[in-house]
């Protein structure tokens, strides 16, 4: 067989290279190798090869004119200097060269006709062509889907989602696998009907309370399922069904009806009712750690409720230095804070205790991206317990945030002015006038303060105070 060459290019969405500004699928065209005679003439044919993965066309190359047409040409340069944009392309890149020279090396003595090495391509990169309905195992495809999510990461694109929404689909795995365990079945898209779905959870709760018996779940019988729970399962099997449908993948299940996912329920329970009073964070400020671990959750205990800041924003803010608002009437410290769970961000002005913890850091906010959620939320409930705190093993890092709500309220703070630094407004794209800026969050910051000074005169707090 001749040698195996080929070039990349992009599959254009317009002829005018003005108008090709999103990501275009690119494709490998193959050629030089296999020998197709007709009318005993010996001639060379070619064929395409997806590599699965689509860039900006600004992203993949150079533009260049060939017989008095313009487009863009693959240029190792440009992709290199947009490395960023093009991790998962440079990836698809590895993987499909690794497979081509796998291709040679398979067929040396031979000589294939394209539609061979092609399937070839296919079956040794894990992508032969699709069989019947039947065969889409869910958890094939999820997992599938979760490394593309993965690779996305860092990428620059606009289909990239945060790690916790990776968590969320990984989630689902366990569950996936625990009930095929249990009904002996492999779960498959073609099957999945609404008794099948409603089925999925019936089983996996009966599994978690012990009713049902299976090898990979010898934990103690627990309670089942909490509807909260259970709803933020269905909704991303619901969205991984959706990824499927968009493939054309056949399910039967309905897919539009909102009865699929249970209705949250405001949960009332001791363990999300529990928060630190004020007593109970003084005596934390006296506590002495006796550890790393416990040094930064101390830390944590006291600027979570003292900013109302989630895990997630006060390990994106990692670093970041605090500003100052140095006026006549509004004197105060702030930072620059992002809620990546609801996409929003604000000035979030801080109290004296989280300062000071702050300033003895040079300035900048401290790093707790170092410890897991899981030794975190342990080592919280140690110091709570040594300073004893009642209930403290209900105690995890969102009760923190609760506690910075629940002491405002007590405070007579006004609901609305808690929420410009807990629940902020989300950016609007529809329109320029309510353009979430720079500007909007600090006027929201100094209402914030404005209104906590005066609430301190009627009600004094040894905490939530600027002084």
């Amino acid at each position: 067989m001749k040698a195996l060459t080929y070039r990349y290019r992009l599959k254009a969405k317009s002829k005018s290279l003005d108008v090709r500004t999103s990501p275009e699928l690119v494709l490998a065209e193959i050629s030089g190798a296999f020998a197709n005679k007709v009318d005993g003439i010996v001639k060379y044919k070619k064929f395409q090869y997806s590599l699965e993965v689509s860039v900006l066309p600004k992203y993949f190359g150079i533009v260049r004119e060939k017989r008095g047409v313009f487009n863009f040409v693959y240029d190792p340069a440009t992709v290199k200097a947009n490395e960023k944009y093009n991790k998962l392309f440079r990836n698809k890149i590895t993987d499909f060269e690794s497979n081509i020279e796998t291709a040679a090396t398979h067929f040396k003595n031979q000589e294939p006709i394209a539609e061979e090495v092609k399937n070839y391509l296919l079956s040794i990169s894990g992508r032969e062509k699709r069989k019947p309905e039947e065969t889409f195992a869910v958890i094939n495809f999820l997992n599938n889907h979760i490394s593309h999510l993965e690779n996305l990461i860092g990428s620059g694109r606009k289909d990239e989602v945060k790690e916790t929404t990776i968590n969320s689909y990984r989630n689902l795995a366990p569950i996936i696998k625990r009930y095929q365990e249990a009904k002996k079945i492999k779960l498959t898209f073609e099957k999945l009907n609404e008794e099948l779905y409603r089925e999925i959870w019936e089983v996996v709760n009966d599994i978690r309370t012990g009713k049902i018996k299976i090898d990979s779940f010898q934990q103690k019988q627990k309670k089942a399922f909490s509807t909260n729970t259970l709803k933020a399962y269905q909704t991303y099997f619901i969205l991984l069904c959706k990824v499927a449908k968009k493939q054309e993948i056949k399910i039967p299940l309905d897919l539009t009806d909102k009865n699929l996912i249970n209705v949250a329920e405001k949960n009332k329970s001791e363990k999300t009712e529990a928060f630190l009073k004020e007593k109970d964070i003084l005596k934390i400020i006296e506590y002495v750690p006796t550890s790393k671990y416990l040094e930064l959750a101390k830390k944590y205990i006291l600027i979570a409720s003292q900013t109302g800041m989630r895990l997630q924003s006060m390990q994106e803010a990692k670093g970041r230095t605090i500003q100052i608002c140095d006026e006549k009437k509004n004197i105060f410290y702030y930072i620059h804070t992002i809620q990546a769970k609801t996409r929003t961000e604000c000035y979030t002005p801080l109290f004296v205790t989280a300062l000071k913890i702050i300033k003895k850091n040079d300035d900048a906010f401290p790093d707790f991206t170092n410890i897991t959620l899981t030794n975190l939320n342990i080592n919280i409930r140690k110091i709570l317990k040594s300073v004893e705190i009642e209930n403290s093993h209900l105690f995890s890092t969102h009760n923190l945030r609760s506690s910075f709500v629940s002491n405002l309220s007590l405070l007579r703070l006004s609901e609305k002015v808690i929420s410009y630094v807990t629940h902020p407004a989300k950016k609007s794209s529809s329109s320029s006038v309510h353009i979430y800026d720079r500007r909007d969050m600090l006027d929201k910051a100094k209402m914030f303060v404005e209104e906590v000074n005066w609430v301190n005169k009627i009600k004094s707090s040894q905490l939530y105070t600027f002084d």
